[in-house]
């Protein structure tokens, strides 16, 4: 249980820290190679990471479908571009299913994470030229509460959370530095009788890569990311404490051999622990190492239709330290991708096909009913004409 608490956490710090804005093209960066690719993929939702990047993906909206408790709108956004040589703002709204603290109070928000609506989030992300450099800010704003007397229940529920992202591209742009902070808080209070409520909890994450041009089609981007989250809590009157701490490196690669061809490459280390105190007992840390790697491509195939493919495969060792006997387990992971664009106009979707629909085909012929996207993006560029 501990560990699946790791992975979602860590993971999180990993591929979308602190997350500015919410951007449709999360579908093209995990069809071409996974989530992660968003380190040595040049797309709108680098943005995630490098603020200051949004400044590159002015006058355009867009949304993002795909499945979580159910299938639907999850994303939304839309991009203000002040003139060519000023600046972007971007104002997105993310219908959240999950919060990124009290993972030890658990049970006491089941209550608050079961309404309906999610921690619905607001991202403010803002970037803009200065000098020959790009400068950039995020903040995100999320939170969820819930207050009723019926039937002398006097339950009073919240959860909030706040984040800032700052970021810097620079030496033409080749380098892309982003520093984060988030801190939040929560209370469960029924009857007047505090069960939980937050003991510091933040995130701290620092992200760079750099694009060394080997040549005029092929790149080398190297890439860090390191994370550190605390996610302390009071439960009654027991102080439990709760940390995770993440490392990245990756060496990755964009090679264009032909116009309109794109083929990339990633392999990298990423480390991830977790710590536990409880109230009154002995700390333990549980830790996962791993070897990845990651292909993709992405080539035109009509002038209205692209195609792409990506896969990643992780060599993972994991200690589980706050189990008895301290059990250790290794294993290989992989993943793989196939998507596709379609452009019209100023019209673009993004898609993520379905595993399973290459194995049975269309209804009309296997009578296949799951879903045939995993996850769809819809974006309208406002600056074509």
């Amino acid at each position: 249980m501990f560990l699946r608490k790791t992975l979602f956490v860590a993971l999180l710090l990993a591929v979308v820290i602190l997350p500015a804005t919410s951007n449709a093209t999360i579908t093209r960066v995990i069809g071409i190679g996974g989530a992660d690719a968003n380190y040595i993929v040049r797309d709108a939702y680098n943005a995630t990471v490098w603020p200051q990047l949004v400044k590159h993906y002015g006058m355009q909206a867009g949304l993002e479908a795909y499945e979580t408790a159910e299938y639907g709108i999850h994303k939304a956004y839309v991009n203000y571009d002040f003139g060519d040589e000023s600046s972007v703002l971007q104002l997105a709204v993310d219908n959240l299913n999950h919060r990124n603290y009290g993972m030890l109070a658990a049970s006491e928000l089941s209550g608050l994470d079961d309404i309906e609506g999610g921690y619905n989030k607001l991202n403010v992300t803002y970037g803009r030229p200065m000098g020959d450099m790009l400068i950039g800010v995020g903040l995100h704003f999320a939170g969820k509460s819930y207050a009723t007397d019926a039937d002398g229940g006097d339950i009073d529920d919240s959860y909030s959370e706040i984040g800032l992202l700052l970021g810097l591209t620079a030496m033409e742009e080749k380098l892309d530095l982003s520093l984060g902070f988030r801190s939040g808080s929560y209370t469960v209070d029924h009857g007047g009788n505090t069960l939980a409520e937050a003991d510091g909890a933040s995130d701290i994450m620092l992200a760079g890569r750099y694009w060394h041009e080997a040549s005029e089609t092929y790149k080398i981007v190297p890439s860090l990311a390191i994370g550190m989250h605390t996610d302390n809590a009071k439960i009654g009157d027991a102080a439990h404490e709760y940390s995770t701490s993440m490392f990245r490196l990756g060496l990755g690669n964009n090679w264009t051999p032909k116009e309109n061809l794109l083929v990339i490459s990633e392999l990298g280390l990423r480390s991830m622990g977790q710590t536990m105190k409880p109230d009154g007992g002995d700390e333990a840390t549980d830790s996962q190492s791993d070897i990845f790697w990651r292909i993709g491509c992405e080539s035109e195939l009509f002038p209205w239709l692209w195609g792409r493919f990506g896969a990643e495969r992780d060599w993972r060792g994991v200690t589980e330290e706050s189990e008895l006997g301290k059990p250790e387990y290794s294993s290989s992971v992989t993943d793989m991708y196939v998507g596709a664009t379609m452009r019209w106009n100023r019209f673009q979707g993004d898609v993520t096909i379905h595993p399973s629909f290459f194995g049975y085909g269309p209804n009309f012929l296997s009578g296949y009913n799951d879903m045939i996207f995993t996850r769809a993006s819809i974006k309208i560029n406002f600056d074509k004409q």
